[in-house]
């Protein structure tokens, strides 16, 4: 294999590696239509291509719905869905209403080496250029950015609560555009839990985006939930830069969902880091959940765990292209991916497309894909045990994303995921 040099910027080779293809005009015009909409000059999009199917990194994501609505940024209201969703839960809790946070719902740590506001409040912040900037939909969350959290964690302080973060998208038509920055200093920690809620009536296109920047020796453990009744569009962009001996886990759950695509970019920027990225769904009706993945390892030592799980009912679609880099400097690292997936039915449709990229002859990588059914013998052994055919399929398929759920950091997030998942699949008592 040719060796890849080591560019300044490792996405410039990326890209210039990539056919970039224009848009189709009907697309196009869409797509500047969506932006002029939203107030958008052309100009800042960088002349980036509308995503379309004839893209590599879109190929299997349907964006019609998208770029034809008549998506606007509203005010805030009051919501009609509980600020904090899950109960018992101690944390503290940082609550945005379409974009803009609400202080009235909110309860920020204060702390000593803590400092956390909004980002309407906190200092200007350079963005990350060269992470995302491929993107149509990233460059028209820079030009439309709203409000988010500004996180800032001192040296070898813990924040001893979780941060809950809750996104609420309440009306018609809303646009919305969070941007969140979290810096973890060296031996620092924290617990995020990141959820989305929607009301039944609403409707919404939500692009964020996240800088995360976890120091030597730091800890950031991050739960993404997605709980959304209504017909919301999301596009989240997360992006973690890891240091030398951090530790980065996120387990990205939607127990409801309409229409979801996490584009998540880790690079590790150190030496014994280690990156866990876990995910599951229950897709149904013709729900779309898109998990595209990209961890770059740049330095040796390195280990990445990936794991994500999906069963998949009805018409519903699920898609999972996740890619590795392994540099030519990253020797001894160690990268595992996994994609297990089951079609409950006939007329769902699931794209896996896992990926290797490695120019360093001394690592250990593996990946791999799955798509299958329920197993028909494990379904009649639990039947002829006594066990109702509801049951012994709700047990199968906990069973089958057990592992991505009990990693939940939280043991009140993963009881009211649990019940989420249960309610609706309709695997409670008494529920038909």
């Amino acid at each position: 294999m040719e060796e890849l040099a080591q560019p300044v910027d490792f996405w410039d080779n990326v890209r210039d590696r990539l056919k970039v293809t224009p848009a189709p005009a009907s697309v196009a015009e869409q797509g500047a239509a969506l932006a002029a909409g939203l107030g958008v000059d052309a100009a800042a999009l960088g002349g980036l291509p509308v995503p379309h199917r004839r893209l590599e990194r879109w190929k299997h994501t349907p964006v019609t719905a998208i770029l034809r609505g008549a998506w606007r940024q509203q005010p805030a209201a009051e919501p009609v869905v509980p600020v904090q969703p899950v109960p018992g839960l101690d944390a503290y809790r940082v609550v945005f209403i379409n974009g803009h946070f609400s202080a009235a719902h909110s309860d920020l740590p204060v702390a000593e080496g803590v400092r956390c506001m909004p980002m309407s409040l906190a200092p200007a912040q350079p963005w990350r250029a060269s992470v995302h900037r491929e993107d149509w939909f990233a460059a028209l969350h820079a030009a439309a950015a709203q409000d988010g959290v500004f996180l800032e964690v001192d040296a070898g302080v813990v924040l001893e609560r979780p941060l809950l973060i809750h996104h609420i998208v309440q009306g018609v038509e809303v646009a919305s555009f969070p941007r969140h920055i979290i810096r973890l200093a060296e031996n620092a920690q924290v617990r995020i839990i990141g959820w989305n809620s929607a009301s039944a009536e609403s409707t919404g296109l939500q692009v964020s985006r996240w800088d995360v920047e976890v120091a030597r020796n730091a800890r950031c453990e991050w739960d993404q939930i997605e709980a959304l009744e209504g017909a919301v569009h999301c596009i989240h962009f997360p992006n973690i830069v890891q240091a030398e001996d951090s530790h980065f886990r996120i387990h990205s759950v939607s127990p409801q969902t309409h229409w979801s695509r996490h584009d998540l970019r880790i690079r590790l920027e150190g030496e014994h880091t280690e990156t866990i990225l876990h995910g599951c769904s229950l897709p149904q009706g013709k729900e779309f959940i898109d998990h595209h993945t990209t961890v770059d390892h740049r330095l040796p030592h390195g280990r990445s765990e990936e794991d994500y799980r999906s069963v998949l009912y009805d018409q519903a679609t699920g898609v999972f292209n996740g890619k590795v880099f392994v540099r030519p400097d990253a020797q001894k690292t160690d990268a595992y991916q996994k994609s297990a997936n089951i079609l409950a039915s006939e007329h769902a449709t699931l794209h896996a497309k896992p990926e290797l990229e490695i120019y360093a002859d001394d690592v250990k990588c593996s990946h791999g894909c799955t798509v299958g059914q329920l197993d028909e013998e494990a379904l009649f052994y639990a039947q002829s045990r006594g066990i109702s055919a509801r049951d012994a399929h709700a047990l199968l398929v906990e069973a089958f994303i057990a592992e991505v759920v009990e990693g939940i950091g939280s043991e009140e997030v993963r009881a009211e995921v649990q019940h989420a998942f249960a309610v609706r699949r309709g695997w409670l008592s008494g529920q038909e």
